[in-house]
């Protein structure tokens, strides 16, 4: 009986199974969402200071706001079949901002910082319109402040 002697001890099963995950994942692709039936219910966010005193030792002064904001989604191209919804929110001006939000339905709550992306769906898509009610909370250091800014974000699918 003759038997073949891996020195490696299984190692390159495990390194070629990694890397095939990680093709897998690089190569899923992000579409950009239509949202354009998204109506805000209050059509702009005030924002107003965490704390009445300012911090003394430097620390951030937040101003914070909040919207609701009831969102509709287009999702037609991938009726019945099975899709990731990413919210993204990209660096934008007046610099770093927190949004954080919760749901009511099938979407997940959660938090993000600009420059990132979280999951906030994954499913059957079974409707052309997928419809959500978000109530978003922005947080944003007041330093940076100098006038009101529009906040932008898009929702984005991959098919797994």
């Amino acid at each position: 009986m003759i038997r073949s002697v891996d020195s490696s001890g299984g190692r390159g099963f495990f390194l070629a199974l990694a890397l095939s995950i990680i093709c897998q994942a690089a190569s899923a692709r992000s579409t950009t969402l239509d949202d354009s039936g998204s109506q805000a219910l209050e059509p702009s966010v005030r924002m107003h200071w965490d704390e009445a005193v300012p911090h003394q030792n430097g620390g951030a002064n937040l101003l914070t706001g909040a919207t609701t904001i009831r969102v509709r989604i287009n999702v037609t191209p991938w009726l019945g079949r099975t899709g990731r919804i990413f919210l993204a929110l990209p660096a934008q001006q007046p610099g770093p901002i927190r949004m954080t939000w919760s749901t009511q339905g099938a979407f997940l709550p959660g938090q993000l910082l600009s420059g990132g992306r979280v999951l906030v769906y994954a499913g059957p898509i079974t409707k052309p319109v997928m419809e959500e009610v978000f109530q978003f909370k922005f947080s944003v250091d007041g330093a940076l402040m100098q006038r009101a800014f529009p906040v932008s974000y898009t929702f984005e699918l991959e098919e797994p």
